[in-house]
This record gives structure tokens, C-alpha cells and sequence, in this order.
């Protein structure tokens, strides 16, 4: 009877060990998951800043363009 205790208390120790563990996993999950979904916010967000600046250089009129890329040619002359 001795060894069986003696048994189910290392089953124990083990049990709780592997509960603590499995407690810092899902916390290091939840931290990573977190990192992740503001990654992608971030991501979204670039994007969109993106699309409304090409959508601003997108509604240039092509003579300011042509305008500007003479003056850019003009000023490495100098």
C-alpha cells in the first residue's frame, strides 16, 4: 500500500506540473494570437493608407505630371 502512495503522489507532482505548463502555454498562445491580430490590423491599415494615396496620385492630371517630372529632370541639371 506504501508504493501505491508513494505512486500516486509522483502521479500527482507530475499532473500539476503538466497543469502548470499547460497554463503558461495558453497564456504564451493568447499573447501570441493578440501579437498576431494587431499585426494584422496593422497591416489592413497600411493597406488603406496605400490604396487612398494612389488614389490621390491617381486623380493628378497627367499635364501637373508632366509638369513635374520636366522640373525633376531640370533640378539634377543644376
Amino acid at each position: 500500500m506504501e508504493n501505491f502512495s508513494g505512486q500516486l503522489k509522483k502521479y500527482k507532482v507530475t499532473i500539476n506540473d503538466l497543469l502548470e505548463e499547460n497554463q503558461q502555454l495558453e497564456a504564451r498562445a493568447k499573447a501570441s494570437e493578440k501579437d498576431k491580430m494587431k499585426g494584422t490590423m496593422e497591416r489592413a491599415k497600411l493597406e488603406s493608407e496605400l490604396h487612398n494615396i494612389q488614389r490621390l496620385v491617381d486623380r493628378i492630371p497627367p499635364e501637373v505630371l508632366a509638369e513635374l517630372k520636366r522640373g525633376r529632370h531640370y533640378g539634377k541639371e543644376r
